[in-house]
């Protein structure tokens, strides 16, 4: 065999060298993608638990959700506590956008949080605090949340949070 000979086969193993390797890193992106979707779901889950819990947990502050569902205004103390509650769903949410827009979420998973959003959102004093606090979240989840969840009405037969 020459060495141009040998040469050629070497080449050969180097292509097909290069091929497995890619098709390698190609099925682990694809995993890897897969267990971030995993990861994003169950971080943005355990935030909303967390909020949840905190509500389901402390009785004045349900009294405040039942309040806030029914009137626009609310004062003092009250005002702090549903700002303070409804700032972490916004938040929980925006990262949610982002991690969603970026591929990083399961798209049914997202579809459950703006469902979600949609009725929170619904509440008599949603609005205010939307006026008074949206500039806390970056201009295009503002638009976003402006366009497809604060004026999108509540499901059909869906009470709206805290109006039981």
């Amino acid at each position: 065999m020459t060495i141009m000979e040998l040469g050629a086969i070497g080449e050969f193993v180097g292509a097909i060298a290069v091929v497995v390797t890619l098709i390698y890193l190609a099925f682990q992106m694809r995993q890897n993608t897969n267990a971030l979707k995993l990861i994003s779901a169950r971080s943005t889950t355990e935030e909303l638990q967390e909020t949840f819990s905190l509500l389901a947990s402390d009785q004045e502050l349900a009294e405040i959700v039942v309040k806030a569902a029914r009137e626009s205004e609310l004062q003092g103390a009250e005002r702090v506590r549903y700002y303070t509650l409804t700032s972490n769903l916004v938040r929980v949410y925006e990262n949610a956008f982002l991690q969603s827009r970026a591929g990083a979420m399961e798209q049914a998973h997202w579809e459950g949080l703006t469902r979600l959003m949609i009725d929170y959102t619904s509440m008599a004093a949603f609005q205010q605090y939307w006026q008074d606090r949206k500039h806390w979240v970056s201009e295009d989840f503002q638009e976003y949340m402006e366009r497809e969840v604060v004026l999108a009405p509540p499901k059909t037969g869906v009470n709206v949070p805290g109006a039981y």
